[in-house]
C-alpha cells in the first residue's frame, strides 16, 4: 500500500522523506527537530517568552453607542417657534398701531374733538452663522471599523452645534445687532425682588412652601397690575388665563419640597391657577441670581413670544475633494420676538 502524505510547502524534501521513512504521518507538523537539537540540553526557543495573545484579541467592543448628553434646548418648546422670512433678508419690521384722540362738550355747531392712529414699525435684524462638516475617506474607513457612521454622526453633529446656538440666540439674541432674546430684550420690564423668607434672605433655598407660593402669587400680583384689566372679547387677563411660568432647574427642585401637611408649593400653584404650565431651563440661573418669569401665553390671537427663525438647517451641498468631503451648513435667526412687554413679570434673586 503506497503511503499517503501532505506536506505544507515550506517542508524539505529530506523530512517528508524521512518522516516517510519512520512510519511517521502528521500533516499538521510544520517542521521537524534533528536528533541532535531534541537532545541537545542547551536547546532555548528562538521567540520571545509569551503566555498570552494580543488583548485586542480579548477586547469586546459593544456596539451600542453612547451619546454625550447635552443640555436641553428649551427655548422653542417655552416661548414657542415660527418661520419668519428666509436667509436672504436682514431686517424685519412690524407694524404696532396705537389709536388716539380727544373729546370735546358737545354742541350743535361745535367741531371739537378728533381722532387719530399712530402708527410704529420696530425692526429686528437676522444673524446668520454657519460651520463646516468634513471627513477623509480613510477617516470613514477607520471609523467604520468601530460601527461609527462618520458622516452621518458628523452631519448629526453640524446639526446639533447650529441647533445649541439657535437656543442661546433664543434666550440672549446677538449682540450689537436689534437682536434679543427672551431673557435681555431692552423691553421686558424690570424683575422684582421676592418677599423675605423666616430663615434670612430672599432666595427659596431654605423656603417654605408657602413662602414660595407667595411669591409667584407676588409675581401674578405684579403682571395683573401692569395689564391695568385689560379686556377682549373673551375675559380680562386672569387666574383662570393660559399662564406660562418659567424658572431654572435649581428653582424648580424648590417646588416639591412639602410642608408639614405635605403640600408642596407646586400643588399650591396648581390650585390656584389651573391652566398655568411651568417649564424649568438652565438660562434662567443667571450671574445676578435666579430668574423667574410668569406671562401670559396668548392674548386676543398674538403670542406676547415667537422664537424667530429664518433658515433652521440649510446644506450648500457636499464637495468632493482629492481624498475627503467637506459640507457647509447655515441657520439664521431673529432672536426672540416680544410683542407686548406689559404681559411679562419678573422675579430676581429666588
Amino acid at each position: 500500500m503506497k503511503l499517503q502524505f501532505f506536506q505544507p510547502k515550506s517542508w524539505s524534501q529530506d523530512s517528508m522523506l524521512l518522516a516517510q521513512e519512520y512510519g511517521i504521518h502528521f500533516p499538521q507538523a510544520q517542521a521537524y527537530l534533528s536528533e541532535a537539537l531534541v537532545n541537545d540540553a542547551s536547546f532555548q526557543p528562538i521567540t520571545s517568552a509569551n503566555n498570552g495573545i494580543p488583548s485586542i484579541l480579548t477586547t469586546f467592543i459593544d456596539p451600542q453607542l453612547i451619546d454625550i448628553l447635552i443640555a436641553p434646548l428649551k427655548a422653542a418648546e417655552i416661548y414657542g417657534e415660527a418661520k419668519k422670512g428666509d436667509w436672504l433678508h436682514d431686517d424685519m419690521k412690524f407694524v404696532v398701531v396705537e389709536p388716539g384722540g380727544t373729546t370735546q362738550a358737545y354742541g350743535d355747531f361745535s367741531n371739537g374733538g378728533s381722532t387719530s392712529i399712530n402708527a410704529e414699525f420696530p425692526s429686528r435684524q437676522q444673524f446668520l452663522v454657519q460651520t463646516l462638516v468634513h471627513y477623509g475617506d480613510r477617516e470613514i474607513g477607520r471609523a467604520g471599523l468601530a460601527n461609527i457612521d462618520l458622516p452621518a454622526r458628523q452631519r448629526l453633529a453640524g446639526a446639533t452645534t447650529l441647533n445649541i446656538w439657535q437656543n442661546n440666540n433664543y434666550f440672549f439674541g446677538q449682540q450689537f445687532l436689534q437682536n434679543y432674546g427672551a431673557l435681555n430684550d431692552p423691553n421686558l420690564p424690570a424683575a422684582i425682588t421676592p418677599g423675605s423668607k423666616k430663615a434670612g434672605g430672599n432666595s427659596w433655598k431654605n423656603a417654605t412652601a408657602l413662602e414660595i407660593f407667595d411669591d409667584i402669587q407676588t409675581l401674578y400680583t405684579q403682571l395683573t397690575t401692569q395689564t391695568k384689566g385689560v379686556v377682549n372679547l373673551d375675559n380680562a387677563v386672569s387666574m383662570n388665563s393660559p399662564l406660562k411660568l418659567v424658572l431654572s432647574n435649581i428653582s424648580q427642585a424648590y417646588f416639591l419640597r412639602p410642608n408639614e401637611y405635605g403640600i408642596s408649593a407646586m400643588k399650591y400653584i396648581k390650585d390656584a391657577f389651573p391652566n398655568l404650565v411651568h417649564f424649568s431651563a438652565p438660562q434662567l440661573s443667571t450671574a445676578a441670581g435666579e430668574l423667574v418669569q410668569l406671562f401670559v401665553e396668548s392674548y386676543g390671537g398674538v403670542d406676547t413670544f415667537t422664537c424667530a427663525f429664518s433658515e433652521k438647517l440649510r446644506s450648500h451641498g457636499v464637495v468632493r475633494e482629492l481624498s475627503s468631503y467637506k459640507e457647509k451648513l447655515t441657520q439664521g435667526a431673529w432672536g426672540t420676538i416680544l410683542t407686548r412687554p406689559v404681559l411679562v413679570a419678573q422675579m430676581l434673586g429666588v
